[in-house]
């Protein structure tokens, strides 16, 4: 995914802090990661970059449906870059590794909430905690 011409092309200004991030997230796959996270990342490669930057360039690139984010109980919003279809994570409250939820098992869930609150699901951006096999 070139998300540098997706920018471009939606007419968004590329810097080099914008350029940057978007870098970090095409070269992690569907890794994880905080704002804070990628801030820091980012530090390492261009000093004048602020926590903001990475805000707006996170939002621009959610709008333009290039990445999403999903809410932590008491954390930081994780985002990651979109595939094409759904994803759930959970989260280990112990040592905070993300793992994606089948797209079956969360098909599974969902069809259970829909049956018993009478609601016809959109989308969540809601994140599972619990403990992972190294740290149950």
């Amino acid at each position: 995914m070139d998300l540098i011409s997706e920018l471009k092309k939606n007419g968004n200004r590329i810097t080099e802090s914008r350029s940057t991030l978007c870098k970090i997230l095409e070269d992690s796959g569907h890794e994880h990661f905080t704002a804070e996270e990628l801030y820091q990342l980012a530090l390492k490669r261009v000093k004048d970059i602020d926590l903001a930057t990475v805000y707006r360039t996170l939002e621009i690139l959610e709008s333009l449906e290039l990445v999403e984010h999903s809410h932590q109980q008491h954390g930081s919003g994780i985002y990651y870059l979109k595939k094409q279809e759904r994803s759930a994570h959970i989260v280990c409250k112990a040592c905070n590794k993300i793992e994606d939820i089948p797209i079956n098992i969360m098909n599974s869930v969902e069809e259970m909430i829909e049956k018993k609150s009478n609601f016809k699901l959109v989308n969540n951006h809601f994140v599972y905690t619990g403990l992972c096999n190294k740290c149950k």
